[in-house]
Parts: C-alpha cells; sequence; structure tokens
C-alpha cells in the first residue's frame, strides 16, 4: 500500500488512521533525529576544534566548552514550556535557525567574546531539539516504544559525536574550522526549514492539555518525587559532567601533550563515541524488549564500570605510550558511560504521558548543570597552555570521585516495578 499523507485539518492536527499516523510520525521523528545527530556533534567539537580556535582569537578550551553547556542547560525549562505552548514545529524551527546564525557568529568571529557568544546561539537553538522530539513520541507513539525511540536518540546523538571526532577532523584540515562553521550554518538551517514544512502538532481528535503555567505545576510534581527522581538526577549529573570534561573537552588536548600518538590521537578519540554508541543502543533496545529487567541493576553495574575506568585513567595518567592501551580504555570510558541513558525511561515511568516532555526537561536540566559545571571547573583546574600533568591529575582524580559518588546515588535510587520484573 502506498502511504499518502492524511489531508491537514484546522488547528494544525492530522486525519488519518492509527497505521498512517504511526508512518507519519516516523517522519517526524526522522527530521528531529537529524537534527539531533548536530546537537552531539557541536556538543563534542570542541575538543577538536577548541585548540585552533583559542590559538587564533584566543581564550580558554574549558570555558570555551562550559558556554554551551550553561546555555544547554537554562534552557531546559523554558524550552518545555514553550513546546508545551507553542508546539515542536514552531519551536524547533524558530530555534534551529537561531543556531543556523550562531554558526554564522561563530565563523566569523574574530575575539572570543564574539565566538563565544555565537556558541551561545549554536547552543540556545539545539535546545530545542530533544524535547520537542520527546514531545512528538509521547503523543505520536504507543507509550511502548519509549525506551527503544529513546535509545536510538541518544544512539544517533553519539554517531553526532562520533562524527565530531575523525571526520571533523578531516573537514578541518580541509577547509579550516571557519568554513566549517558556515557549512553547519547551511545545513541547520535547512534543517528548520524542514521542520516548518513537516511537523504537525497532534493527530485528530486529540487536543492540547498543558501550557506553560502546566509545566511549572508538572516540575513540581517531578521536583517532590524524592528517590524516583533525585538520585537519578544526581547521578546523571555526575555522570555526564565528568564524560564531558574527557570526550567533550580535554580528550585530544591530554594525549596530544602527555601521549607521543602523533595522528593517532583522534582515532582514539573516536573509540569513545563507538563504546557509547553500542552501550546505549542495546541498553534501550535490551530494556525496551524486556530483555533487561532491571534498568536501575543496569545503571548501578554500568556506572561501577564507569568508575573503574576513570580510576584506571587516574593512576595511569601520562603513562603506557600504547595506542591498543588507550584505545580500550576510551572505548571502555564511552561504553560504560552510556548506561546512564537508561535513567530517562526510569524516571519517565513514575509519570504520566501529559509529563513525558517535562520529566525529561527536569532530568536533562541536571545532565546539562552536571556538565556546565564540570567543565567549567576543569578549565579553572588545568588553565592554559602549556598544560601542567599535575592539573590533569587533579582533574582526573576528581572526575573518578563524581563517578563513586554517582554508583552511590543510582543504588538509592527507586525504580518502578513492572509486572515482567515480578515474573520468577
Amino acid at each position: 500500500m502506498i502511504f499518502r499523507p492524511s489531508p491537514i485539518i484546522p488547528g494544525g492536527t492530522l486525519d488519518m488512521t492509527k497505521n498512517s499516523k504511526l508512518k507519519y510520525a516516523w517522519v517526524m521523528f526522522a527530521i528531529l533525529l537529524a537534527a539531533y545527530f548536530f546537537v552531539y556533534f557541536h556538543r563534542i567539537s570542541v575538543a577538536v576544534v577548541g585548540q585552533d580556535i583559542v590559538d587564533e582569537v584566543g581564550g580558554n578550551i574549558g570555558y570555551l566548552s562550559s558556554i554551551y553547556f550553561w546555555t544547554y542547560a537554562a534552557m531546559q525549562i523554558p524550552c518545555g514550556m514553550l513546546v508545551d505552548r507553542f508546539g515542536p514545529r514552531k519551536v524547533s524551527f524558530v530555534f534551529l535557525s537561531i543556531a543556523a546564525i550562531g554558526s554564522w557568529m561563530t565563523a566569523t568571529g574574530d575575539t572570543f567574546t564574539a565566538v563565544a557568544m555565537g556558541k551561545v546561539m549554536i547552543a540556545a537553538g539545539m535546545a530545542a531539539v530533544y524535547i520537542p522530539m520527546m514531545k512528538v513520541v509521547s503523543i505520536w507513539f504507543p507509550p511502548h516504544y519509549f525506551p527503544q525511540l529513546n535509545g536510538i536518540i541518544i544512539a544517533i546523538g553519539n554517531v553526532g559525536a562520533l562524527a565530531a571526532t575523525v571526520p571533523l577532523q578531516m573537514v578541518v584540515n580541509a577547509l579550516g574550522w571557519r568554513d566549517t562553521f558556515m557549512a553547519l550554518m547551511v545545513v541547520t538551517l535547512i534543517l528548520a526549514i524542514l521542520c516548518f514544512i513537516l511537523l504537525k502538532e497532534l493527530p485528530a481528535g486529540e487536543t492540547k492539555t498543558k501550557d506553560g503555567m502546566g509545566m511549572l505545576l508538572g516540575l513540581k510534581t517531578v521536583f517532590a518525587g524524592g528517590r524516583k527522581f533525585w538520585p537519578m538526577a544526581i547521578a546523571y549529573f555526575l555522570v555526564y559532567g565528568s564524560i564531558m570534561v574527557f570526550q567533550g573537552t580535554y580528550a585530544k588536548v591530554y594525549f596530544n601533550t602527555f601521549h607521543s600518538f602523533a595522528g593517532l590521537t583522534i582515532w582514539i578519540v573516536s573509540m569513545l563515541s563507538i563504546g557509547k554508541i553500542f552501550s546505549i543502543a542495546a541498553s534501550g533496545i535490551l530494556s525496551g524488549r524486556g530483555i533487561i529487567k532491571s534498568k536501575r541493576t543496569a545503571m548501578f553495574w554500568g556506572t561501577a564500570g564507569y568508575a573503574a575506568v576513570w580510576l584506571i585513567m587516574w593512576l595511569f595518567i601520562g603513562e603506557v605510550q600504547s595506542v591498543l592501551f588507550w584505545g580500550i580504555i576510551s572505548a571502555l570510558f564511552g561504553f560504560f558511560g552510556g548506561f546512564m541513558s537508561l535513567s530517562f525511561a526510569q524516571v519517565k515511568e513514575w509519570h504520566p504521558t501529559s509529563l513525558a516532555a517535562t520529566s525529561v526537561g527536569a532530568l536533562n536540566l541536571f545532565v546539562f548543570l552536571g556538565a556546565s559545571m564540570a567543565t567549567t571547573l576543569s578549565g579553572h583546574i588545568i588553565g592554559e597552555a602549556p598544560y601542567a600533568i599535575g592539573n590533569f591529575s587533579i582533574t582526573w582524580g576528581l572526575m573518578f570521585l563524581f563517578s563513586v559518588l554517582a554508583v552511590i546515588a543510582v543504588y538509592f535510587s527507586k525504580e518502578k516495578i513492572t509486572a515482567s520484573q515480578q515474573q520468577p
């Protein structure tokens, strides 16, 4: 049967059967998924181009990286309110357009302040991708799709992170970092236009039930969740903060400064994303199909493995001049760091569909506050070039402590027991 989009009816809804509704949902999901690829791409890009930027315009790599996370975190609650008020279509179009302008400002900036303002606009624009996508998922897809779709989303995001390693380095080598950001401006603007043309608000027969004030009331419900919310928020705050210190900011600088890997450094860094893609996709799919019975247990052991990797990185800092050793460590870093993505599903299961965007946005707020604070702190400790191994050692030890505290927080989280978990 050939699929033909159903006619639009007043109010921005689509008149369609259940089957065609799901097909159109996949179209919208694919567009936002493409945009989410660039959310992670921009998030990780400082690790590759950051040194080139600060060499030309001045500044500090840690601060340049933290700008993205502070802005992204600050946008989480406003973005959720805007999506509830205006819908995913309008919000995605406007904010992706803002991100396109930010890419242009970054490409043309001749001072650190100008580049930083461009990064602020990129981050603000990219913040309006995940929450609108969660809104589309909660409205257009059956509830049992959520763990698989969330796993796909974060896995594709990490493909974007992977693209921000070797492929980005190749593009920058060919075009320079300024023309690279000009190209990103064009791609982002195309995605904004596709969102405006193809995204729809609601299927026929459904009405908007929440507005901005509704989200504020919803946040009170989520924040009052006790062990249903706060241990997950704290754990992901700590885990993601430490991930972004290494993967998103200093991995390339560290290996280039203290190890003699020459042109192989970027390949080692790419192993971080490969490991993370595998664990996020696998854990999301296995959880959705009921093979992983307990998300909390999977996150506990995954985060324990992540803490063990940080311990090895700290103990062997500046030592072991082996590409194979550090390639394996980087892959394990990404692999074990990916299990915390299950926290979104664990938190969401405690709340009704009407609070899907709110609960995800609330958790996302703490994820990016963690990245903001950790990258800012690491920038202060590590400082500017020339870099000292002692400052990296202090930072790595602090990140190990973060990961240990995250394991404890996961242990004290409360998981909703499903029927399949009660079966012997």
